[in-house]
């Protein structure tokens, strides 16, 4: 979910971290993390505290308004810990990871890509791009997820009134008197 095949050549992905100007845009992905972003993302979190992957999940979920999948989180984790950038420690039964030496340094030296993973978080905050994003995946989720009640006529109809919506939508956007 948070990762995208789509990257580009500073290794961030452009909806909303990693634009080469610095900038915030929604692109064509959901506001959050790539997959370099999410790394960093990650020991951001862990340099704050360290925590075990249940904590770290539930706090970059916070963080980023949206799930984060354990099928995420400890891959990240390893690909870290083998990078020499995390430590794993054993308390209570449970791995607990704290960042290094190595880990800060690399966290310095993305120093400009973490800030903008910040900007960006906050961007969507502000201009409501968390709810936007929310909004849009309920109605995925209520055409997808209610199957037994869509039939083909039923989506037909869902289509053109997202089409409109589009057209809508990119004339407030792009400042444009709606073209009918």
């Amino acid at each position: 979910m948070w990762e995208h095949r789509h990257h580009h050549d500073e290794g961030y992905c452009c909806g909303g971290w990693g634009r080469a100007d610095g900038g915030w845009t929604y692109g064509h992905h959901r506001p959050g993390p790539r997959r370099g972003g999410f790394r960093l993302a990650v020991l951001q979190a862990l340099s704050e505290k360290p925590m075990h992957g249940y904590v770290l999940a539930q706090e970059l979920a916070r963080t980023y308004e949206r799930p984060v999948s354990a099928s995420l989180v400890y891959p990240t984790l390893q690909e870290l810990s083998d990078r020499k950038y995390l430590t794993v420690e054993e308390k209570d039964g449970r791995k607990v990871y704290s960042i290094t030496q190595e880990g800060l340094a690399f966290l310095q030296q993305n120093r400009e890509a973490v800030e903008r993973l910040k900007e960006g978080t906050d961007h969507a905050r502000r201009v409501g791009g968390f709810d936007f994003v929310r909004s849009l995946a309920a109605m995925r989720d209520m055409v997808f997820m209610n199957e037994e009640y869509v039939n083909e006529e039923k989506m037909k109809k869902v289509q053109e009134i997202l089409a409109e919506a589009r057209r809508k939508v990119a004339s407030v956007v792009f400042d444009q008197a709606e073209q009918i």
